[in-house]
């Protein structure tokens, strides 16, 4: 009786010992999970340099990347974001990256006078691959829809709008040539 009253007590100080060592592990999350949501919501977290490694405050950082418009960060960040083991935050950062993807193309094809439809077909090519992606995670994923759809209208204008100006701003004296060639 005396040898189990004694492997008794040695068992609770183990099991206290190790719930005061889960304690303090679980407070040590806390209260990174704190500073971390204090980054977001002082929206400093892009700037917090490393960042953490939580694929949340990754996809934090690159949702304020993308909203200041520094798209080529933010896609760097939602590519890691991406394989996530929650399917949602997956499918979340599938759908960011296709609208920084989408963002993009529209930056491009505003500021592209010469360079034709190449980079920004690429880019809204791009989109279109990021939201297919976040719709076979996520199929009730409304915004992936209806911008996959807004996509295909924008490139579309664009593209035809930038090939006709490139054709217009290649050789307008060849063209009139032509066109005389054929009357």
């Amino acid at each position: 009786m005396a040898g189990l009253a004694r492997w008794t007590t040695h068992l609770v100080w183990l099991a206290l010992i190790l719930a005061l060592g889960a304690c303090a592990w679980f407070s040590a999350q806390w209260g990174r999970t704190h500073r971390i949501n204090a980054m977001i919501r002082d929206r400093s977290i892009e700037q917090h340099e490393p960042l953490p490694d939580d694929l949340r405050a990754r996809y934090a950082a690159a949702w304020y990347l993308e909203r200041s418009q520094h798209y080529e960060e933010a896609a760097k960040l939602l590519i890691d974001v991406q394989s996530s083991p929650d399917p949602a935050l997956a499918a979340r950062a599938w759908f960011a990256l296709g609208n920084a993807y989408f963002q993009s193309g529209i930056k491009a094809s505003r500021e592209s006078t010469v360079s034709g439809p190449v980079i920004e077909n690429a880019q809204f090519d791009l989109a279109r691959d990021a939201y297919r992606s976040a719709l076979r995670i996520q199929p009730d994923l409304h915004g992936a829809r209806y911008n996959l759809a807004a996509r295909a209208h924008v490139a579309a204008a664009c593209g035809g709008r930038l090939a006709a100006q490139h054709r217009s701003d290649q050789d307008p004296a060849g063209s009139a040539q032509r066109l005389d060639d054929d009357s």
